[in-house]
């Protein structure tokens, strides 16, 4: 009895603190999303799992409905790569360069990476924050997210 009661938390303890992402687990991700985040309107379409890979694209509007910029993605059991591009798709990093968020936990309805965390607050409702630096001082911002019907 006594290693029957032990084996669920060695379960959810394997779960809680797994080295790489399960990304079956996210498909409540996939779809197209939208809100709003740096003083305009944020725009996210995530593909469904595959081979534990997820592409998203972004794009931000600002409040004059001109395009900001556009940002591409890949979530990997490692973590999330990303690559910004200006509205004429001119790169903000180099080449071979990409900002890296490592993958640091999961859990149902919730994935963290160092710096970015996506949570399911509802069936078509999800919250994104984004550690930032400005200056000197630390910045997070909130993008709250709404799944656009198909």
């Amino acid at each position: 009895m006594k290693n029957l009661l032990a084996l669920p938390v060695l379960l959810v303890s394997t779960l809680a603190f797994a080295d790489e992402a399960d990304l079956t687990q996210l498909v409540w991700l996939t779809g197209h999303w939208t809100g709003d985040a740096f003083g305009g309107t944020s725009e996210e379409i995530w593909s469904p799992p595959n081979n534990n890979l997820m592409m998203g694209m972004y794009r931000h509007y600002k409040d004059d409905g001109s395009i900001n910029f556009y940002e591409f993605m890949l979530i990997d059991a490692t973590g999330l790569k990303l690559k910004h591009f200006n509205s004429d798709m001119t790169g903000w990093e180099t080449k071979d360069e990409y900002l890296t968020f490592k993958f640091e936990s999961q859990e149902t309805n919730r994935i963290v990476f160092r710096g970015l965390t996506f949570e399911k607050t509802s069936d078509d409702t999800m919250d994104i924050s984004l550690k930032m630096k400005q200056g000197e001082a630390f910045h997070t911002e909130i993008f709250h997210m709404t799944r656009v019907p198909e």
